[in-house]
């Protein structure tokens, strides 16, 4: 029987909200040029931008091998793009203000729950089941993640929240499932990831002998998903239809 069920985070959970992404670059450009300022770095708010998707565009590639890295080292990768020398000098002080002005940047503009979402969550523990979450982050990592959920008064719901910038692994990779594994105290035979990208969310935990169901209507994954339904709100329909729930 199903002891576990593990969601990702964006396409399933959340989506983010593309009108307020002007909003937010202005709020994280604001927040990280004190910093920039004080290593001699003067750029505009477009210049910025533009580093930092540069950062952004290496950093993705990196995780598409599974790897990944933490937000400090992010924060200095950023500063990297626009002086070398400048990210080696520095201090504690600098990067953790740098992580709460670029990270934090989406907490004045909060991601939006998907139409379904919390009720497949509180359902989820409605039924005894433990529930985690795999989630490959970017610009906010894993610290301001939780905020978000406790925005939407979800972060209590979870056991377990495995985010890539604090394991330093990434979907695909296996360590990442691993962990939310050891999280849960459950084995892939007794867990179902609820995911909707077919190259993370369907092919790797399948591979590995996890229950795979997969949200939205993108082409499926190698091997496919035990199931594919419309949104998360439809995950329980198909776990009975898979016999996974037994007399819960």
């Amino acid at each position: 029987m199903l002891r576990a069920v593990v969601f990702d985070l964006w396409g399933t959970l959340m989506a983010e909200r593309r009108e307020l992404f002007p909003e937010r670059a202005r709020v994280r450009y604001e927040g990280v040029r004190p910093v920039l300022e004080r290593h001699g770095i003067h750029v505009t708010q477009d210049e910025f931008t533009q580093f930092h998707l540069a950062s952004n565009r290496t950093l993705s590639r990196l995780q598409e091998h599974g790897r990944d890295v933490s937000a400090e080292d992010r924060a200095r990768h950023v500063i990297y793009q626009m002086r070398p020398g400048a990210a080696d000098r520095l201090t504690a002080e600098d990067v953790a203000e740098f992580i709460e002005a670029y990270g934090g940047s989406i907490l004045h503009s909060m991601p939006a729950l998907l139409e379904g979402a919390a009720e497949a969550v509180e359902e989820a523990r409605d039924r005894g089941l433990r529930v985690g979450l795999i989630s490959n982050t970017g610009v906010a990592g894993g610290r301001h993640l939780r905020q978000v959920f406790a925005h939407h008064g979800l972060l209590e719901a979870f056991d377990s929240l495995v985010f890539s910038d604090e394991h330093r692994r990434s979907k695909p990779h296996p360590a990442i499932f691993d962990a939310a594994l050891a999280d849960l105290g459950s084995t892939p035979g007794e867990t179902v990831f609820v995911g909707d990208t077919p190259r993370y969310d369907v092919g790797p935990p399948r591979r590995l002998g996890w229950w795979v169901v997969q949200v939205g209507d993108r082409d499926d994954g190698d091997p496919p998903a035990h199931r594919r339904v419309p949104g998360a709100g439809d995950l329980f329909e198909a776990l009975e239809e898979l016999g996974l729930l037994g007399g819960r």
